[in-house]
């Protein structure tokens, strides 16, 4: 066999997108503080969601399953939408501690585009699953550990209303914020709650006390964009 020209070397760094908190860079090295060239880009072809609930927010008391404002962010394929992301640069030997951060998502690897359309690049992008993936890849064990205990029975087969949870909504927008008015037009615009139809634009016009949510005091740094 003639393997010449190949390598297995991996890449010393994988590109990674961020579509909610690590639109801010500061938040995101707060995750990661090890990354590298921090920039903003679009992604094509994906529609971002707030359609899943996250056991983590469970964990730090930040959930609230009576009204339902539960959920966490995920994109979806859906042709003809964009929006901005943010790209960074992860360290290789990192990607472990990522792939477990991000544990309810399907990772693939997408293209971006830079702002000025010159140059195309890809990265990994935390997608919607199915439950029968995440059983797959933990076990029924881990799914009752970090959903069932909870009371929930499902992390992508939610049907009907589910809404954002509050501090997490918060710490988006005020991520969104920092990049500049632009980034955060964009998230408010083209971020959509279950439905689909509902901009996160109009759900915070119609519940403005979402922004003076404040976390916990033992979250106030990690949740506050």
């Amino acid at each position: 066999l003639n393997f010449k020209g190949y390598s297995t070397v991996p890449p010393p760094r994988q590109p990674i997108l961020g579509f909610g908190s690590l639109l801010s860079e500061a938040s995101a090295r707060s995750t990661f503080p090890n990354l590298a060239n921090f920039r903003l880009a679009k992604l094509n072809d994906f529609r971002r969601v707030m359609r899943h609930p996250a056991g983590v927010f469970f964990n730090r008391g930040i959930a609230n399953l009576q009204s339902k404002e539960v959920s966490s962010l995920s994109v979806e394929p859906a042709p003809g939408n964009s929006f901005l992301v943010a790209a960074f640069d992860l360290p290789a030997d990192e990607l472990p501690a990522f792939y477990e951060r991000e544990e309810e998502f399907f990772i693939v690897e997408a293209p971006i585009q830079e702002l000025d359309g010159r140059q195309e690049e890809r990265g990994l992008l935390c997608c919607a699953g199915s439950d029968d993936e995440y059983l797959a890849r933990w076990g029924p064990e881990v799914f009752a550990e970090r959903y069932g205990v909870h009371g929930l029975h499902t992390v992508w087969g939610w049907e009907g209303p589910i809404l954002p949870c509050r501090v997490y909504l918060r710490h988006c927008i005020l991520a969104a914020t920092k990049p500049g008015d632009n980034v955060r037009q964009d998230f408010l615009d083209n971020t959509y709650l279950w439905d689909r139809k509902t901009t996160i634009g109009q759900h915070i016009a119609a519940n403005p006390s979402i922004m003076e949510e404040l976390p916990p005091e033992s979250l106030r740094a990690r949740y506050s964009g």
